[in-house]
């Protein structure tokens, strides 16, 4: 292999193990919060937009969405064309590890997105995540509503 393609080869295993949503491996030191921020997804933090429609179900708009997810599980959802915030709070990892637990804690106006009406202020919500997409999946019942956000610097080509 050339050089070239050993560096080609050395950037591109870092820059996946920087996009993973890997664990801290040693947490036997830390303190039960600590360890439960530890496990947070690194892969969900950033800024997000809000696609037009959700997933399934085409008839409700909700491309006015952003969140905002900081890496201490602290996140923003708000109505970016009114500024309203729509969810503030913390995020936390199910026991299984599965799904993220969103928690409105703000003790500001409560007001899930459309489809999300039926929302607790403590409510388990499924997850996708890569680099550029992040799924939010709310399910009621047997109905669920999925919310697709792409990352705010995501190149032009991966947004939709």
């Amino acid at each position: 292999m050339t050089a070239k393609g050993v560096i080609l080869f050395t950037a591109t295993v870092g820059a996946l193990l920087l996009c993973s949503c890997a664990k801290n491996e040693d947490t036997s030191s830390l303190t039960e919060s600590q360890q439960e921020q530890s496990d947070f997804p690194r892969c969900i933090v950033g800024e997000w937009k809000c696609r037009e429609t959700p997933l399934d179900n085409s008839e409700l708009y909700s491309g006015y969405l952003s969140l905002i997810i900081r890496s201490d599980g602290n996140y923003l959802m708000y109505d970016a064309e009114a500024g309203n915030p729509c969810l503030k709070g913390t995020i936390e990892m199910d026991s299984d590890d599965l799904d993220l637990i969103f928690v409105d804690d703000s003790g500001v106006d409560f007001a899930p997105p459309a489809g999300w009406e039926n929302m607790s202020k403590k409510q388990e919500i499924g997850y996708f995540a890569d680099s550029y997409t992040l799924k939010l999946t709310y399910t009621d019942n047997e109905n669920s509503v999925t919310l697709v956000f792409d990352a705010v610097n995501a190149p032009n080509e991966v947004k939709n």
